[in-house]
């Protein structure tokens, strides 16, 4: 007698815009690298069987919606094909999803499995599967944390997706200041980040500070960072823990988040770069213009020539110190080279 196929969600659907994730989901501790990619499709492949979840064995989706999908957010074109899809989906199977719970009779308990069971692909599209005890962690409901797909697909940082899925949950809280706390060694393996980055001021440079801003411009809140050391030496010790402090937005951020979300990608990257570019300029004329005041008058005079010699018209009284805001900065990047000044860039501009 022939097996019996798995059943199956037959009636084609749109994938819901929101997603109902569990914590257990959100905090995936993989020994695989999982791209931005990888998590993204991760996300949607969720998003979509959620609604059946537990109820059916497999789920089935058009891999051609996804590519649409993914290009139309990120103003995009499609992938012509399937190719990097079934490069995530394979990397999916190998992830292991562990959970650590509690059982009924208060001793601990653990369980492992592939976080994306069997898949196949038959005429474009895509059937796949979770393994039962995944299914019924990412359906239980005491750990739902509610996540927008478009928002998910706007990430553009891995660190970044990974860490606002973690504190979304928290920020959903009814909790007058939600913060969600973590050991380093713990917050690593959420990010991926064992065996990468393993200076803590890269983690915090490289990882952690862009990801923060990406989710207080892109989110519905915003978190900041506060470390816990123990021990002496420089610095205060070596970092041990950190809180993230989460703070919802007002009305108006929200709203200037939704207007940020509206634009397409490409015009938003530009606005970034030519903000980077305005606090550089910013930090070089503050440099110039306090290195004059502190200089002597000869100094200032010396400038001053060299200002009019480019065809600059100065004001009267050029060289005192109130004046030289009206002059100084369209010198300052050349000021700035020759004197050999340091530079200060404004916090989150650089």
């Amino acid at each position: 007698m022939a097996a019996k196929p798995p059943s199956t969600a037959t009636t084609p659907r749109k994938t819901p815009l929101t997603l109902v994730k569990a914590t257990g989901a959100v905090e995936i501790k993989a020994d695989a690298d999982l791209t931005l990619a990888d998590r993204r499709l991760f996300n949607h492949l969720l998003a979509h069987a959620y609604e059946n979840l537990g109820k059916v064995e497999s789920h089935s989706i058009e891999l051609a919606s996804i590519r649409r999908f993914a290009a139309e957010v990120r103003d995009g074109t499609a992938d012509v094909n399937n190719t990097r899809l079934k490069a995530s989906i394979e990397t999916l199977q190998k992830v292991l999803c562990q959970f650590n719970y509690l059982r009924s009779d208060g001793t601990a308990g653990w369980e492992s499995s592939q976080l994306l069971g069997p898949c196949r692909i038959e005429g474009g599209t895509l059937t796949y599967t979770f393994h039962s005890w995944v299914s019924e962690r990412l359906r239980e409901p005491a750990l739902y944390s509610y996540l927008s797909l478009r928002i998910i697909y706007e990430f553009e940082s891995k660190y970044a997706l990974t860490l606002y899925e973690v504190l979304k949950r928290y920020a959903d809280r009814n909790a007058a200041e939600p913060y969600w706390q973590t050991k380093v060694d713990e917050l690593r393996a959420i990010l991926g980040c064992v065996d990468k980055l393993k200076d803590w001021k890269d983690l915090r440079k490289y990882a952690l500070d862009p990801a923060l801003e990406e989710i207080g411009r892109l989110g519905e809140f915003k978190a900041a960072l506060h470390e816990i050391r123990q021990g002496g030496g420089r610095g205060g010790g070596r970092v041990v823990g950190c809180v993230f402090r989460i703070h919802r937005k007002t009305a108006e951020d929200a709203e200037r988040a939704a207007k940020e979300m509206a634009k397409p990608k490409t015009q938003r990257r530009g606005e970034r770069m030519a903000a980077k570019e305005d606090g550089a300029f910013a930090g070089k004329a503050d440099a110039a213009i306090r290195f004059l005041e502190g200089a002597e008058v000869g100094k200032r005079m010396e400038w001053a020539k060299r200002a009019e010699q480019l065809g600059m018209t100065l004001p009267p009284a050029a060289t005192a110190k109130e004046n030289l805001k009206k002059w100084v900065p369209p010198l300052a990047e050349v000021i700035v080279e020759e004197e050999r000044l340091r530079v200060r860039v404004p916090r989150g501009e650089g």
